[in-house]
């Protein structure tokens, strides 16, 4: 060997690069998976209506089973056409009730929007929703985009309804199916924080339910002392638009105040009354009831969730707002938050 040879060290690879090339790797997955993401939005938001689906229909069969002695296929069965005849019940009791209200509802809103509009003044009126519509919209685009929108959430429901049944069947094989995607050693965690994330949404859609039935008795119950005419398909449209945490108790008033209009002042400002003392007592009282049996948020958080996903998502993500507010919290508790706490 000769001396040239001898001298010349052996060439090593620096590890920095390797350490670099991973990030890079890494910082493009998380990037293709973004974008995946945000294409694939409206399935993932089916998916997650179809949890909740599922989720519901294992909390009512769980309760069936506690009271009779039957095995979980048939509680599930039991619970859908339970659950299936109550609707129906309702609405075979209050179903001519509630058409004909709607209907009286559908006549007169556009009465009471005239109103509001010429006490209000037309052109502050016509001037803020220029100002919130967007360039080149008109009334009528404007809605045929909400009759798209109400479209598309129906049929939306239909089908997270029939995949909701089918991942409340067999919800430990989609888990494990789940995991399987993730390395080995991410398993364990990983299938904690979903079963706690489950449990989360368990409890807030019971104490929701509550504070929507709550909702509807007692706006049915004010109203009709009041005289609004229409108080059970305004009681109806409150109670549906309390699922959407700290908006939906404002938007479900809209309606009752704008009907309030058409019968005097009196009734007007009795209603805005009764709106303003129920929602401080449903936000106040009601509200953190819930939160705290599902999962303790700060009022605050589920709020800017409420904008981040209704941002992102449109009308779909105001209304899943809640509960994908709830999973987010819970899955970066489990899988960020307590992992740092354990490392510190």
């Amino acid at each position: 060997m000769t001396d040239g040879a001898r001298g010349q060290a052996p060439q090593t690879r620096d590890p920095r690069l390797g350490v670099f090339a991973n990030r890079v790797l890494v910082a493009i997955a998380l990037l293709a998976g973004a974008v995946l993401v945000w294409r694939m939005h409206y399935v993932l938001l089916l998916l997650f209506a179809a949890i909740l689906v599922a989720v519901i229909l294992d909390a009512a069969a769980d309760g069936l089973r506690r009271l009779l002695p039957v095995g979980r296929g048939l509680a599930l069965a039991l619970a859908g056409v339970l659950i299936a005849g109550m609707l129906g019940g309702i609405g075979v009791l209050f179903g001519q009730e509630i058409g004909s209200q709607l209907n009286e509802l559908k006549d007169s809103l556009p009465i009471a929007w005239e109103r509001f509009v010429d006490w209000v003044g037309r052109d502050r009126i016509d001037g803020m929703l220029d100002g919130m519509a967007p360039d080149g919209s008109t009334v009528r685009t404007l809605a045929q985009t909400v009759l798209g929108t109400v479209t598309t959430i129906i049929s939306g429901l239909i089908l997270a309804v029939l995949g909701g049944v089918y991942l409340a069947v067999s919800p430990g094989e989609y888990q494990r199916g789940l995991l399987k995607l993730l390395p080995v050693r991410a398993r364990p965690s990983v299938e904690a924080a979903t079963d706690e994330t489950a449990k989360a949404l368990r409890n807030w859609l019971i104490g929701q339910l509550a504070a929507m039935a709550m909702t509807g008795v007692v706006v049915f119950i004010g109203l009709s002392v009041i005289g609004v005419p229409s108080a059970l398909a305004l009681a109806i449209i409150a109670g549906l638009l309390e699922f959407v945490p700290l908006a939906g108790a404002i938007l479900g008033a809209v309606p009752a105040v704008l009907l309030a209009l058409t019968g005097g002042v009196e009734m007007f400002a009795w209603t805005v009354g009764f709106f303003v003392v129920w929602q401080q007592i449903e936000g106040n009282a009601i509200a953190p009831l819930v939160m705290r049996y599902a999962v303790s948020i700060p009022p605050a958080v589920t709020l800017f969730g409420l904008f981040l996903f209704g941002g992102l998502f449109g009308a779909i993500g105001v209304l899943l707002g809640g509960p994908l507010t709830v999973a987010a919290w819970v899955l970066v508790s489990k899988l960020w938050v307590e992992r740092l706490e354990r490392e510190a």
